[in-house]
């Protein structure tokens, strides 16, 4: 048996207790003050903030249910309501240096919620106006907008003081003994570190020292020896100007048109206030305008970050208070609230003001300054922001051209949209690099949609998702695919299971090369031809076993990935990027066995690993025997479901064709019996769709909440 946490193994197989450090520091409550610090040991056994006796919390968090609960969403309204007053003052705010302070200090709720995220066990919540309503008095008192950096740190320790009171209030009332007693207590204490934390650093500001706020995107130093650069201007140097760079319906750009258009488009966000470290957010579906505008952010040297056009508003809400945007180009301001809707550019108007302005040369920063943002897919609760420098552009092009072999010759089309990293990267970044042609569609992807375009566009080189290959293939679409011209298909965003790549063989006659990314690394670090024995390294990367004697001994293991175009980090998650970003590599927490032919087959995320009954299940391996050769199956996915008596018993959620329902769920009965008693689920349950994330991830805890309730 393996640990869940470090996959070490365990003494035996029993379901008692175990012990691992991994990710679990100890948690040490004061008796006095009822703050909660962590680690494994304290000075003296005494709190750091009152000095009063520790006890140690020997029984693992439950996630807060009830008032519990209610509190601690009030905590998480107090962080959300903070950010957004900070974010927006300094939306409005002309004076430079309030305009960094008020960044930094959005960025300390941001980090606040991650702490609570952490340790409470539950997601950043979309904002409430329920919630709101009940913690706007702390904000009641903020009559007038910061006049200096004194006042702003003033109003700042005011916001946090006053939250430990308004805890405190509520902890005095609830029941003593009770859980959500405890839980106020413990809020409390937090809010009255936050501003102790706030007055010495004050202090510091007085003193002209440097400090926790001092800094920020536009105080980025010089550390990389490369020299200056700029990655817009990298992407697009080299190759023949006449050269056809996009293509999208009956539009076209060559490489030089689109060069001019970004140097213009980079001049209009100039005018309109763009400095060093500010952010662009590009709400377009994709097309010329969102290369350009994307182009042009990084060009002028600002953070570019696409943002789903069909975002949800709570989500909205949440991007705009997490980045404080100085221009957003959409195709409507409807959905923008004040103050940030002042800063919307109308994509139709963008186009007449960026053809006025006069090219300006890109400006060139180290390659460690923010390019742009990527929010990873978000499967389990809020999307974290992945930070990029310019260096990014660098070797974007080596993993296309020396693994997949793609030249300057060749026509590239993505079906996933230009917000997820892996199209992003794989299609437009390395296709401009190389001097290929992009295909572009605005367009949300569907079967049709991608079988037309296909047809329409002829690409020599398709980019998809599992899902979506799967869909084409059960639609009678994939023999479309290789009739239009494509020779290759890429396949990545999810694990790829034999049987979706044998299938696809039989009746495309093209073989499928799979690939494994992630928003952090941008480029496939592991990829697969036919035939190769796992997923091997892709040029340019090095791969490590986190665990090399879990490795060597076959046990699954995280991997570490180092190259040249990793990200910089996460915005406001620093216990998010401990975890994921070790001894200059990326670490994410998917799980792989090496093989004997020195690649690594892809295990399931840690997540994926359950132990039923005693037994470890590997919920992907599950779903691949289900499915594999089932008739009339389009798709399925099994979870865990907690049952009315409080065990654990797994769920297995099907799509099948129209009129197949009954011998799919038959078959599946049927597959189910041969499986050892643990791996059975008790529930086949049919459903009109697998949901997904808009980058066509599966999100399990969705499929979790529909059973949920009936289970």
């Amino acid at each position: 048996m393996l640990c869940p946490k470090c996959h070490r193994p365990l003494a035996d197989d029993s379901e008692g207790p175990y012990i691992c450090c991994a990710d679990a520091p100890n948690e040490w409550q004061c008796l006095g003050c009822g703050k909660v610090s962590e680690g494994f040991a304290l000075p003296y056994g005494r709190c750091p903030d009152c000095g009063g006796e520790l006890q140690l919390r020997d029984a693992p968090r439950e996630a807060p249910m009830g008032a519990a609960l209610h509190a601690l969403r009030m905590a998480f309204e107090i962080e959300l309501g903070g950010r957004a007053f900070y974010q927006r003052a300094a939306a409005e705010t002309t004076d430079p240096v309030l305009r960094q302070l008020f960044g930094r200090f959005a960025v300390m709720e941001g980090e606040h919620m991650e702490t609570l995220s952490r340790r409470y066990h539950i997601d950043t919540p979309n904002p409430s106006p329920e919630f709101r309503l009940e913690v706007a008095a702390l904000f009641a008192d903020v009559a007038h907008r910061p006049e200096d950096p004194e006042n702003l740190f003033t109003i700042a320790i005011g916001l946090e003081e006053r939250a430990a009171r308004f805890f405190t209030e509520h902890a005095e009332s609830a029941p003593e003994g009770s859980a959500e007693r405890a839980l106020f207590r413990e809020l409390a204490a937090e809010e009255r570190e936050h501003a102790h934390m706030l007055q010495t650093e004050l202090a510091r500001w007085r003193q002209g020292r440097a400090g926790l706020f001092g800094g920020g995107d536009e105080s980025i130093a010089a550390t990389s020896p490369d020299g200056l650069m700029n990655a817009a201007a990298l992407l697009l140097q080299g190759h023949e100007a006449d050269r056809i760079a996009l293509v999208c319906g009956d539009q076209k750009l060559t490489r030089g048109e689109l060069r001019d258009r970004v140097a213009r488009a980079a001049a209009l966000w100039r005018q309109r206030g763009l400095e060093r470290g500010h952010r662009v957010a590009i709400k377009l579906p994709d097309g010329l305008d969102w290369v350009v505008a994307f182009l042009a952010t990084i060009w002028a040297g600002g953070t570019a970050v696409a943002v789903n056009p069909k975002v949800p508003a709570p989500e909205w809400q949440y991007i705009l208070e997490e980045a404080g945007f100085t221009v957003i180009l959409a195709e409507t301001a409807e959905d923008t609230p004040s103050p940030w809707r002042e800063r919307v550019v109308l994509v139709d108007e963008s186009r007449h003001l960026v053809a006025a302005m006069e090219p300006m040369p890109p400006r060139l920063v180290d390659p460690d300054t923010p390019a742009f943002w990527v929010h990873s897919s978000g499967t389990s609760g809020k999307p974290k922001a992945v930070v990029h420098g310019h260096r990014f552009a660098r070797m974007i092009e080596s993993v296309s051209r020396d693994r997949l072999g793609i030249t300057g010759d060749d026509r590239l089309f993505a079906s996933s949209r230009l917000f997820f990293s892996y199209p992003q990267t794989n299609s437009l970044w390395a296709g401009l690099k190389l001097g290929a042609t992009i295909i572009l569609d605005p367009r949300w992807p569907t079967p049709e949609g991608v079988a037309d375009i296909v047809r329409e566009t002829r690409p020599t080189v398709l980019f998809s998702v599992p899902s979506l290959y799967r869909l084409l293939l059960a639609e009678g679409l994939a023999p479309g695919i290789a009739q239009a011209g494509v020779r290759l298909c890429v396949s990545a965003g999810e694990a790829l299971p034999q049987s979706l790549r044998d299938a696809w063989r039989e009746a495309t006659g093209l073989s499928m090369f799979d690939g494994y990314g992630a928003s952090e690394t941008l480029v496939l670090v592991l990829t697969a031809r036919e035939g190769d024995d796992g997923l091997q390294p892709s040029p340019g990367v090095k791969v490590s076993a986190l665990d090399p004697d879990s490795a060597a001994d076959g046990r699954p293991t995280r991997l570490r990935f180092k190259l040249d175009c990793q990200a910089l980090g996460y915005l406001d998650r620093p216990a998010s990027q401990a975890d994921s970003f070790r001894d200059g590599a990326f670490c994410p927490a998917d799980l792989f066995v090496a093989t004997e032919g020195g690649g690594w087959r892809f295990a399931g995320r840690e997540d994926t690993l359950l132990k039923i009954k005693g037994r470890w299940v590997n919920l992907n391996d599950l779903e691949e025997r289900l499915s594999a050769g089932t008739a009339g199956l389009i798709e399925g996915a099994a979870v865990r479901i907690t049952d009315a008596d409080g065990f654990d018993a797994l769920a297995y959620f099907y799509v099948a064709r129209d009129g197949q329902g009954e011998a799919v769920e038959k078959e599946l009965a049927t597959r189910s019996q041969t499986l050892p008693q643990y791996q059975r689920p008790r529930w086949l349950q049919p459903v009109d769709m697998i949901p997904r994330t808009a980058t066509g991830k599966l999100l399990r805890r969705k499929l979790a909440e529909l059973l949920g309730e009936t289970a």
